[in-house]
């Protein structure tokens, strides 16, 4: 199945056809070609090889010195950074080399977790592309990874606290590990344990196996989705290769099941499809998979299904189901889209090819957008917003635009003509957006689709509405994005030249004439809104000078569909434009916040795309202005300045943001401006100065593409060389895309110095003697230097190189070089000249220092150092935020306009230059790397003093730039860290409460960045965590401020929540090593390092071992100082409470916490808080798992043990050889021998469905740990334990604790308390009993609430803990415990049963049933004796359930039992004990499942159990009169009726199929069948809450099986007990068969349509009931009719519309005069009902389509209003449909009135508001 390797691979040719240079020494995997078109593309390839030798060496001999950290997690972090700057550009062997390491890495079984995910990130990373990698080349062992799974998701220590894993961590492993080879699935599910490892090779192995199982459950358990999501991938896999159609309707029948839809006339839903419904996403992909091939059945389905679904699509249906419908409509186009591109576009690789015979045809692709059109439509207009439908109809327009563009467009033009319904304007708007690619094309499918752009572009133009901001928005959108598409040139010339043009184009050519018209309009609609929308309009000169967010959305709105415009435009056009833009912005004045920024982005974009015209224009205007208005020096310092000053000065500073080469004409002027106006006194003034200066040299310094053109070269030829038409809608060519990069000359660099030398030098030299003290400054000269410094410092970031200096060495110790690398991007630092970024540092941090001492209340000024700052340690040239919102536009606009179908990039030309651009952006974001050297920590101290100062708003901002330096610097928290907690120190006197409260947000950091107080590194831990213990003593804190106290708690909350275990080995495994050394040695490329010698290997290992003793000394130290720091005196209680929380995150579960801690914690338990004591409890319970001792396991075979043979295939429950696991009372272990010969199992699943392969069971006695210990044979620790457990003060206060309340009412059974005691009982067997003994007598008796949960958590504990206890000890403890319970259960409140079933549900869990016989029999003895009353009764039940449950198939004889004892019993009268009886029998019959390969179970089935109710039922079933419900609430004496008894009977019955529809895997039809009739008696027909509980119960149980699934061999004798229903006398049966009809017919509809005898009964059956003598029946089948009709399961064909005819023209007999004493006409006459029946057939016929007119309908409403004057009921019912079809159709009415005939529409509107309308 492998595809052969392509020859001599067929890439394309290097972009730019710039030749190779010289062979490369390996062939790249897949590389980012992007970086193929950056300005100096040339020197990267020699950059990447040396990084990758670097990594693989480094990384190489990182492993192999056993150093996982730093060097490890350093180079691995460094190859996750090559991989984003260059793709996977390694060879096949690296690639291979890199996986198999990591992954030996990330299964290193004692791994910290955090490390884990750090590789794990970076694996998943290397996995994906997994057409790079066949099976062949690369094999992973599926093993390590399960057991690692296993050790996390099912961690048998993390609940106990002695492990914390990050809350995502595991989806993240699973996702990717799926493709390579193996995938392996676990599903835990009470009935089986079904573990497998699938390999698609083998597939029939496991699909048929599970196949079977997923069609045998009915009830949806949790794990069906998984299922689905496994089959659908199976499907993906192997599409063609799996024959589905045996499943399909199956399959469709159980998705549209899941989708959840009401339905019928009564609504009740199962409450557990709402929960475990599938993923639509999974349902969409096995669709997909499954359609094509030569049968057809899929898409026939699939028609099938949107038929029966379309008119929730409507937009005025609303519900918490739309969701999910909208989600299925958006994923299934693009999933079909998908899969066309895998069969016709993709490069074939090795994964699975589809065979010819299942692909797609263009038949199939036809017919699915066919099937799926109708609701897309409707869902346009939904009330979720139309960006579901957008999206598909994006992808339905690639396949047949046909089809899918002419309706959209239908309805876009009236959109567009109407005012009044703006929703439905935005919502076709973004619509077309969707198509716009396909339509502007053309092609061949669609070629008329681009002579629609012009007239939707000019009718969109009055969307550009000031009054309306999301039609204003969607506008833009609409525009900009088609003028992306098409180039606006006038090509109606062309029509002369040439006369080769089909007729199409010229039809184009004569439109483009248009596109002037359409650029100068669009202009002036721009003017206008901004004429509305200027300062002084909006809002009087407040405040608020900022613009709103609306106003900077439409701002960037309109300047983007601006550019672009002006960007598509030819010549001619483009400089009637420029004139037209010019003369408006030098004819006004603009305020300069709102529409001066909006006219100056327009010229903007104007001058950016034809640098030379334009600025010849502007900015000679500019300079004349400027000049002549700042002549006199007085305006150099006024505070106001002129309006039109200030205007021209900002239209100058963003004119001048364009090439830079053609600015260097304009030096001289822009420099004489620069030198009047940067010292303006006016704030504006001067800040526009420097945006003038921050854009000139930008301008000139960076490096970006200048034009966007859709085509290379722009449109500038002549019409008779280039015909631009053809280039509609054309995507560009990522291999000749011609971008026209601006490199700075070094005449541009020169310039840029020389502004530099003139703006900033003397600026700097100002701040250096203020700085010194020499010069006086007045704060806003300060202030007005600083923006100088700032700006140009932003200006130049590329151009000033790194700032120099000593790296800061001994941070960590590492025996692999940490170097970092430099990134080549486009610029050689001239390192002869002065580097300003260091001038600027060292004067800045003199000022600040000189603020800080003087003045620390210029907090502006402080504002703009920390901001300098920032952008000195981190600015290369673009701002790491900029660059990630610019990242998100391009994806979005990416996924808007992509073309998933043929793939390849193929992407528009803009877009394609965008991407290069961001992917040079990403590169001088990564330039400098991370080393930490002595200049950055000055600054870092800096900023932590600021961090520190006293005003808020400074420290606010300090932090922010603080946090972002510490991420960005290797290893630098270490540095700062013991420098913030100098602030905490209790010792010290002069902190203040501001430098207290800034050095804990410094600790707390940002919810993104670090957090000081938890990096995940002992060194730092030792540090942080005592230090915010015993800063309670600072005299700096204090708990009156709220602010410090909710600190405290925000850090303590963090630490909690982010910390995870930090390991405390770190070996690496031999293997590991082996491959790394592989890695090390690997060729092309390398770097010339001497290979690693064996004597440095072993320094290595020594250093690790080093490195593991240091690990454990600071674990036990930090224990130590952080008891130290608890218990100090005077700690205020909140840092104790810390403390203790902290301590409790140290336990550990692979060592034992030390001796002090243990001691602390077990005193604890007896403290006053109760915050501590639950601490305590918990950590005590998870120190008493720690001292377990383990126990001794053997491994037996199970066939052996039975004496039966092996079977020789799988069959399921209960067989011979697993016989011996049951429960039999005659041969219950009831002596020590017989007990100790026994063998337990304690795992229930094991043996049901198979053994598994090695089974071990705990060993003998004597072979397990000693029991009864003296005091003397246990460690220290344990006597600890044991000797406060033992002292009898200590218990009863414990004791006392323990039986409190804590919150009223919501307390619970709690398993930490009960984990606790399970753990002494288990560690201690029974040394203490002797001492709780009392306590338990004495709690049981008192049946508070609170003392009862408390005996319930111990008995538990108890019973659980005795697993490994001697048979003596055993038998003790029950004699004790019997008496206790039988008291514990006679005394049970409506508080405590919940309890107690807890109770015993947990201690029979996964025991075997043997070992608790004393239980059984106990709990057996007499549940419903009726002492103490019903409720006594009912919760004896209850607990007697949960025990059994647990059980599940091991206990058949028990549950023979109890159904024996119940069934007497099932007349009970009490409501409770009834519903408790339904749930118990529910259990007893739930092992009775129909799985495939199961043998028939032991335990009760439910066959012969209903036959037996039957037979009591019969005096019920076989009277006809209506069944009431007398029977009073007591039992009476003496014997009543049977037919009483049969009532009571019922009751409890119904409580059972109630109970087992949500609860049972598979529901037992047949049997329940027989039950129907019964049922549809007594259901009533109204809703009416006054009814009995019978009748409700009836009602609900039939509601609830109407919904059950059918199997196809069930559905005969379905329909035969409703016909019979259907002859009932009692017309309540008769209308409640067809409420029952609805909801089954629509749950299980593809069964049923399946199955066309079926179809008909149905049909028939409701015919028959359209003539049904009762008024009620009858309306009802016509509901059902015209709902059966809408959902397509039947159809309108001509044979039912003549039998309605003929019935409606049933004449009616003469009305006789009659005496006014007789009563005769009560009983309609036969003809009145069968004229009825067809009046109602017809109007069941017209409502069955609401939101559309079919062709037949205009003739059935003039039939229909031929019976208007008909007698009663027959003119109400033509009322009724008439009027239902006006509520309807009203909305579309314009469109739907094209179905009639002009006399038709006459009668109807005669009929539609005729007086009898309102009669």
């Amino acid at each position: 199945m492998e595809a052969p390797e392509r020859a001599g691979g067929g890439e394309p040719p290097e972009p730019g056809g710039r030749p190779g240079l010289g062979p490369r020494a390996f062939v790249p995997q897949k590389e980012i070609v992007y970086n193929k078109l950056l300005p100096y593309a040339e020197r990267l390839d020699a950059e990447s090889d040396v990084q990758l030798a670097q990594i693989k060496s480094n990384l190489g001999r990182a492993v192999q010195l056993q150093e996982l950290w730093p060097g490890g997690l350093f180079w691995t972090r460094k190859l996750s950074t090559y991989i984003r700057l260059y793709g996977r550009k390694f060879s096949k062997e690296d690639h291979v080399l890199f996986i198999k390491l990591l992954y030996e890495l990330v299964s290193i079984p004692k791994l910290e977790i955090s490390m884990m995910q750090g590789f794990a990130r970076l694996l998943i990373n290397l996995l994906k592309k997994k057409e790079l990698l066949s099976r062949d080349d690369l094999e992973l062992p599926w093993r390590p990874l399960y057991d690692m799974v296993e050790k996390i998701l099912y961690s048998k220590t993390e609940h106990l606290g002695l492990n914390s894993f990050p809350k995502n961590i595991v989806p993240f492993i699973l996702r990717d590990y799926k493709n390579h080879k193996r995938s392996l699935y676990r599903y835990h599910s009470s009935v089986e344990n079904v573990l497998k490892t699938l390999v698609k090779s083998c597939r029939p192995l496991w699909f048929d196996e599970l196949i079977g199982l997923w069609v045998s459950v009915q009830n949806l358990p949790q794990w069906e989705g998984q299922l689905v999501n496994l089959f659908a991938r199976l499907a993906t896999d192997n599409i063609g290769y799996i024959d589905w159609d045996p499943y399909v309707p199956k399959i469709f029948t159980r998705i549209l099941r899941s989708l959840n839809l009401p339905v019928g006339s009564s609504q009740v839903l199962v409450p557990r499809f709402l929960t475990n419904a599938y993923d639509i996403g999974h349902a969409v992909i096995w669709i997909t998979a499954m359609m094509g091939g030569p049968s057809k059945l899929v898409q026939k389905h699939l028609a099938g299904l949107f038929n029966s679904i379309t008119s929730f699509y409507h937009p005025s249906n609303n519900g918490r189901w739309l969701n999910k419908l909208m989600k299925l409509l958006q994923r299934l186009p693009n999933s079909v889209v998908r899969r066309l591109h895998r069969e016709r576009y993709k490069k074939p690789s090795w994964l699975t090819p589809v065979p010819e015979s299942h692909k797609l045809t263009d038949q199939d692709v036809t017919d699915f957008v066919q099937c799926i059109i109708q609701p897309v439509l409707l869902a346009m207009f939904s009330k979720t917003g139309s960006l579901e439908a957008a999206q598909a109809l994006q992808n339905l327009a690639l396949m047949r635009p046909e089809l899918v563009i002419p309706p959209v467009l239908e309805r876009t033009y009236p959109a567009l003509e109407t005012l009044t319904e703006p929703h439905q304007l935005t919502a076709t708007l973004s619509c077309v957006i969707g198509v716009a690619r396909s339509l502007v094309s053309g092609g061949k499918w669609f070629p008329e689709g681009p002579t629609h752009m012009l007239p939707l572009l000019m009718r969109a133009l009055p969307g550009v509405d000031p009054n309306d901001f999301s039609k204003c928005m969607i506008t833009f959108q609409f525009i900009g994005t088609f003028s992306t598409l098409v180039p606006l040139v006038d090509c109606s010339s062309v029509l002369q030249e040439r006369n080769d043009l089909t007729e199409i184009e010229k039809e184009l050519c004569s439109a483009t004439a248009e596109f002037e018209d359409f650029v100068l309009q669009f202009m002036d609609r721009c003017f206008g809104l901004i004429e509305s929308s200027t300062l002084e309009q909006t809002r009087e000169e407040t405040e608020t000078e900022k613009m709103t967010h609306l106003e900077s959305l439409v701002e960037l709105g309109l300047s983007s569909t601006f550019s672009t415009i002006l960007t598509q435009c030819s010549k001619e056009i483009f400089m009637v434009a420029l004139q037209k833009v010019f003369n408006f912005s030098v004819s006004h004045i603009f305020e300069t916040r709102v529409a001066g920024r909006m006219v100056a982005d327009m010229c903007r974009a104007a001058v950016k795309c034809c640098p030379e015209e334009s600025l010849k224009l502007f900015v000679p205007h500019c300079y004349g202005v400027i000049t002549q208005l700042t002549m006199n020096d007085d305006v150099l310092n006024e505070e106001e300045l002129d309006k039109e000053l200030l205007w021209n000065l900002q239209l100058l500073s963003e004119i001048t943001r364009v090439d830079g080469k053609k600015l260097l004409l304009y030096r001289e002027q822009l420099v004489k401006i620069l030198q009047r106006t940067l010292h303006l006194t006016c704030k504006q003034g001067y800040i526009l100065s420097c945006n003038l200066l921050h854009h000139l040299l930008r301008s000139t310094t960076l490096i970006y593409p200048t034009e966007y053109c859709s085509v290379p070269g722009g449109f500038n030829k002549p019409p008779s060389e280039y015909f631009p038409i053809k280039d509609w809608g054309k995507p560009g060519d990522l291999w000749n895309l011609g971008i026209q990069w601006h490199v700075p000359s070094s005449e541009e660099v020169s310039f840029a110095f020389y502004l530099l030398d003139s703006f900033l030098q003397p600026e700097l030299i100002k701040l250096q003697c203020c700085g010194d003290g020499e010069l006086e400054m007045s704060r806003d000269d300060i202030l007005q230097s600083l923006t100088i410094v700032h700006n140009c410092l932003i200006g130049s970031g590329n151009l000033l190189p790194p700032l120099k200096g000593e790296p800061v060495t001994n941070l960590v110790p590492s025996m692999v070089s940490l170097e970092e690398t430099k990134l080549y991007t486009g610029l050689e630092h001239d390192l002869s000249r002065e580097n300003h970024r260091e001038a600027i540092a060292s004067v800045i941090r003199k000022l600040l220092n000189h603020i800080l001492d003087n003045s620390e209340d210029d907090t502006k000024s402080l504002f703009l150092i920390i901001k300098i700052i920032g952008d000195l340690l981190q600015f290369q040239g673009s701002h790491k935020h900029e660059f990630d919102s610019r990242w998100k536009s391009f994806n979005l606009v990416k996924k808007s306009m992509e073309n998933r179908l043929h793939g390849k990039k193929q992407h528009i030309r803009a877009l394609l230059i965008d991407r290069v651009m961001l992917q040079h952006e990403l590169r001088t974001l990564t330039v400098e790397g991370c080393e930490y050297k002595r200049i950055h920590q000055d600054m870092i101290r800096d900023l932590l003093r600021l961090s520190t100062s006293s005003y808020s708003q400074v420290r606010n901002k300090a932090q922010q730039t603080f946090f972002a330096a510490l991420g960005a610097y290797n290893f630098c928290c270490r540095d700062i860290i013991p420098l913030v907690l100098e602030f905490l120190r209790p010792d010290r006197q002069d902190v203040t409460q501001q430098q207290f409260k800034g050095a804990l947000y410094c600790l707390l950091g940002n919810h993104s960045g670090v957090c000081l107080a938890n990096l995940h590194d002992w060194d730092c831990i030792v540090q942080t965590w005592p230090a915010l213990v015993s800063s309670g003593l600072s005299q700096a804190m204090s708990l009156e401020k709220p602010s410090i106290v909710r600190l405290f708690d925000d850090l303590a909350e963090k630490i909690h929540r982010q910390y995870e275990t930090i390991g405390l080995d770190f070996t690496i495994p031999k293997p590991c090593a082996a491959i790394a050394e592989l890695l090390e040695q690997s060729k092309n490329p390398s770097i010339s390092q001497t290979l690693l010698s064996p004597e440095k290997i072993k320094e290595g290992q020594k250093r690790q071992q080093e490195k593991n003793a240091d690990a454990l000394r600071n674990y036990e130290s930090l224990v130590n100082t952080l008891l130290d720091g608890v218990e100090q005196r005077n700690l205020p209680w909140k840092f104790e409470h810390i403390g203790i929380g902290l301590l409790s995150l140290l336990l550990r579960d692979d060592r034992v916490l030390p001796l002090r801690a243990i001691r602390f914690f077990v005193e604890n338990l007896n403290h006053d808080a109760i915050v501590v004591r639950k601490m305590a409890i918990s950590a005590v319970a998870g120190i008493l798992k720690q001292l377990k001792r383990t126990h001794k396991k053997l491994t037996i075979n199970p066939y052996e043990i039975s004496g039966c043979p092996k079977p020789t295939k799988i069959l399921a429950g209960d067989r011979p050889d697993n016989h011996w696991l049951h429960y039999d009372s005659k041969n219950i272990p009831r002596t020590k021998k017989e007990w100790e010969s026994s063998c337990f199992v304690e795992k229930t699943h094991w043996g049901y469905y198979n053994w598994p392969k090695n089974m071990v069971v705990y060993a003998g006695v004597e072979e397990q740990p000693k029991l009864g210990r003296s005091r003397e044979d246990m460690t220290e620790a344990e006597q600890i334990v044991y000797d406060r457990f033992s002292d009898p003060k200590f218990v009863e206060q414990l004791i006392t604790f323990l039986s409190l309340e804590d919150r009223k009412g919501r307390d619970k059974f709690s398993p930490r308390r009960f984990c606790l005691f399970k753990g002494i009982f288990r560690n201690f067997d029974d040394a203490f009993l002797p001492v709780l003994k009392p306590h338990l007598e004495r709690l049981v008796a008192d049946s508070h609430e609170s003392t009862q949960r408390c005996v319930a958590e111990i008995i538990a504990g108890l019973i659980r803990g005795s697993k490994h206890w001697t048979f003596e000890k055993v038998e003790k403890l029950w004699e004790l415990l019997c008496p206790l319970l039988r008291t514990a259960l006679s005394n049970m409140t409506v508080e405590t049963y919940n309890d107690w079933g807890t109770c015993i549900a947990t201690s029979c869990e996964s025991r075997d049933p043997r070992k608790l016989h004393w239980l059984f029999e106990l709990l057996l003895e007499s549940p419903l004796s009726g002492e103490g009353g019903s409720f006594v009764d009912a919760c004896r039940l209850y607990v007697l359930q949960g025990g059994l449950a647990q059980q599940e198939w091991r206990v058949p004889e028990l549950l023979h039992r109890l159904l024996k004892y119940l069934e007497p019993k099932l007349t009970q009268v009490y409501k409770n004990v009834r519903e408790r009886i339904g749930s118990v029998l529910t259990y007893i019959f739930m092992i009775d499942v129909s799985l495939p390969n199961t043998a028939p179970t032991t335990s009760p089935c439910i066959p012969e159990f209903t036959a037996r109710v039957l037979e009591k039922l019969k005096p019920l079933t076989d009277v006809d009169e209506e069944i009431q419900n007398h029977v009073m609430e007591e039992n009476g004496v003496g014997e009543e009726d049977e037919r009483t008894q049969g009532i009571k009977l019922l009751k409890t019955i119904l409580k059972w199929l109630m109970a087992s529809a949500g609860r049972s895997f598979s529901t037992a039809v047949k049997e329940q069948l027989q039950l129907l009739p019964l049922f549809f008696k007594i259901a009533p027909v109204e809703n009416d809450n006054s009814y009995d509980e019978l009748k409700r119960d009836a009602k609900l149980c039939l509601s609830l099986m109407s919904q059950g699934l059918l199997y196809p061999h069930q559905v005969p004798l379905v329909l035969q007990v409703l016909n019979q229903t259907a002859r009932s006398s009692s017309w309540h049966a008769r209308y409640t068969v067809l409420t029952y009809l609805q909801t089954m017919v629509f749950y299980n509809l593809f069964i049923f349509l399946n199955n066309e005898d079926a179809v008909k009964d149905i049909r028939w059956l409701i015919i028959c009931l359209l003539e049904d003598e009762q008024l009620e029946v009858r309306e009802m089948a016509a509901t059902t009719l015209s709902g059966l009709l809408q959902c397509n399961f039947l159809t309108m064909d001509s044979a039912m519309q003549i039998h309605f005819e003929q019935l409606c023209k049933t004449k009616l007999p003469k009305k006789r005069k009659r005496d006014p004493g007789s009563v005769g006409d009560t009983i309609p006459s036969a003809e009145l009902v069968r004229r009825h029946a067809g009046v109602l057939g017809l109007g069941a016929c017209v409502l069955s389509s609401p939101y559309d007119v079919p062709t037949w309908m205009p003739q059935l409403l003039m039939n229909l209003s031929a019976h208007l004057n008909d007698p009663q009921p027959i003119e109400m019912t033509v009322k009724k449909t008439l009027s239902n079809f006006r509520r309807t159709h009203h909305d579309n009415w314009q469109e739907h009135k094209q179905q009639f005939t002009d006399d038709q529409l006459l009668v109807l509107t005669d009929l539609l508001v005729s007086p009898c309308y309102y009669a």
